[in-house]
């Protein structure tokens, strides 16, 4: 048995079924083929779309501080000994 999901359009493709555009409503795909579509960014799933709210205000977002430095380290003379 398979299994069906429904999905919107995002971007303009052609899924062998016809040409799909952002205006497109609502289509049924399989849900293996749904995900794949969905993992290009070209549909997001309908029953995603009705069961998520947006929050009233968004969340603040912290600022990431941890940044990688491309200095070298100086190694010790005891580092660089081999035994």
């Amino acid at each position: 048995m398979t299994d069906y999901i429904e999905v919107k359009p995002l971007k303009t493709f052609d899924n062998g079924s016809g040409l799909k555009t952002a205006d497109s409503a609502p289509f049924p795909v399989e849900r293996g083929e749904a995900n794949a579509l969905k993992a290009l960014g070209l549909v997001s799933f309908e029953d995603d779309a009705k069961k998520v709210e947006a929050p009233a205000e968004p969340e603040p977002v912290e600022p990431i501080s941890s940044v990688r430095s491309t200095k070298k380290k100086d190694k010790t003379d005891a580092d660089n000994e081999t035994a």
